[in-house]
């Protein structure tokens, strides 16, 4: 009997994983001269183990880089990260003057309606691709 629990305990362990989904995504609209954009999007980990983005590529850029916006004695910085945890069956917001993704060198100007792929690379669940609409953001007065 003891034998069968620790079977199942076992085969529990090894099904376990994170189970990923990327919704809303979309990446800012800059002007043509401008060789940076930014992504946001919501990571939503329905698995049971949690799980890790650790880089993003996309074809619209050269470089593409996971950020985050600080403010530090009064002054907005952003801050590179190397990796961020997605809990097991919880949802992270990457979304302006929070995390995002900074697009480098801009292969082509991104107007509004546009589409992006964004390839995001988890720890354990590998590659997910994605499209975003790139969209005009809207200033708040």
């Amino acid at each position: 009997m003891a034998f069968l629990l620790s079977l199942l305990v076992l085969s529990g362990l090894l099904f376990a994983e994170p189970h990923i989904v990327i919704e809303e995504a979309w990446v800012r609209a800059v002007p043509p001269v401008s060789k940076m954009s930014a992504a946001f999007f919501r990571i939503r980990n329905t698995g049971d183990e949690d799980d890790y983005l650790i880089a993003v590529r996309s074809p619209a850029s050269r470089k593409a880089e996971i950020h985050t916006t600080l403010i530090e004695d009064g002054t907005m910085r952003m801050r590179r990260l190397r990796e961020v945890r997605v809990p097991a069956g919880e949802a992270v917001e990457f979304r302006p003057m929070g995390r995002h993704v900074m697009l480098i060198d801009l292969k082509r100007s991104l107007r509004e309606g546009d589409r992006v792929r964004l390839t995001l690379v988890f720890r354990k669940s590998g590659e997910i691709s994605v499209e975003a609409r790139v969209r005009k953001v809207r200033m708040m007065h």
